[in-house]
C-alpha cells in the first residue's frame, strides 16, 4: 500500500489524504475509525486486526501515516520482527517527534515510508530500507504525493506526480483533494483509487484536515461504505 498526498489550502489547512491499497480481506475488520488511549492521549485510527495496528492516525494535532516500501521495491523476506502496523501506535506511545526519531528502532521491520507531523510546524519523512533510517524535513507549504513502491513502479509514480501537480495548478480545498483520491479508474497512471489485481485494490480512503477545528474523514470501501466524519476538537 498505498497513495498519500499532502496539501496546504489557501485558508491554511494542512490536508493529508491517504488511499489504503491492500488485500480486500484485511479491510473487512477496519470499517471505521475508533479512539484508542495511547500514552495518555486519545488517538483516532482505523485498526487492522491482522497486524493489531494501523496505517494512519491522529490525536487531533500530531499525524502519522505509513506506506509500504521506501524509494524502491525490495525482496520480501519470509519473516520480520513485527508488522509495520505497530509503528504508528509506537509513535504516539513516545513523547513527540524527536523522541521517536531518536529512540524508535526500525531494525527488523520491512521497509516503510512514514509521514509524521508534530502538530505545530514540523513535517517529516521517515524512511527505512532495512539498512539505515532516513529522516527528511518537509515543507508543509509544498504539496507532495507518494505512491507505494511495492505496488507502483517509477513510471506510475511519476505519472501520478504529474497528475497531482497539474491538479493543484488551480486552488483546491480538502473536498477537491478527497474527490481526486476517490475517483476510481483502471489506469494506475491517471487514477489513485484502483484495483491492483483481483485480490488487492484501494480499500479505504482517509483524510485528516488540520486547522482550528481538525477533522478526520474516513471511508471504508468494504464494510461500512459511507464516509465517517470525526471532529477532533
Amino acid at each position: 500500500m498505498c497513495c498519500l498526498t499532502i496539501y496546504k489550502t489557501k485558508d491554511d489547512k494542512l490536508v493529508i489524504t491517504h488511499n489504503r491499497d491492500e488485500q480486500i480481506s484485511r479491510q473487512l475488520s477496519a470499517s471505521e475509525v475508533r479512539p484508542a488511549t495511547i500514552n495518555g492521549k486519545i488517538v483516532w485510527m482505523p485498526k487492522d486486526v491482522q497486524s493489531n495496528g494501523t496505517w494512519i492516525a491522529t490525536d487531533g494535532q500530531m499525524v502519522a501515516a505509513i506506506l509500504n516500501g521506501f524509494k524502491k521495491n525490495h525482496v520480501k523476506k519470509t519473516t520480520y520482527r513485527a508488522s509495520r502496523g505497530g509503528i504508528i501506535p509506537a509513535f504516539f506511545g513516545l513523547n513527540g517527534l524527536d523522541d521517536f526519531i531518536l529512540n524508535f528502532n526500525p531494525s527488523g521491520y520491512e521497509p516503510f515510508t512514514l509521514i509524521l507531523f508534530d502538530g505545530i510546524e514540523r513535517l517529516v519523512e521517515y524512511g527505512w530500507d532495512e539498512r539505515k533510517k532516513y529522516v527528511t524535513e518537509l515543507d508543509q507549504n509544498v504539496a507532495a504525493i507518494y505512491s507505494s513502491c511495492t505496488l507502483y513502479d517509477f513510471s506510475v509514480s511519476s505519472s501520478r506526480a504529474a497528475l497531482f501537480s497539474d491538479f493543484i495548478l488551480q486552488e483546491r480545498n480538502e473536498n477537491d483533494i478527497w474527490n481526486l483520491h476517490a475517483a476510481k479508474g483502471k489506469d494506475h497512471n491517471k487514477f489513485l483509487n484502483v484495483d491492483y489485481n483481483d485480490e488487492i485494490g484501494t480499500v479505504a480512503l482517509s483524510q485528516i484536515v488540520l486547522r482550528k477545528e481538525p477533522v478526520f474523514y474516513y471511508n471504508s470501501l468494504h464494510g461500512r461504505e459511507t464516509r465517517q466524519t470525526i471532529k477532533l476538537a
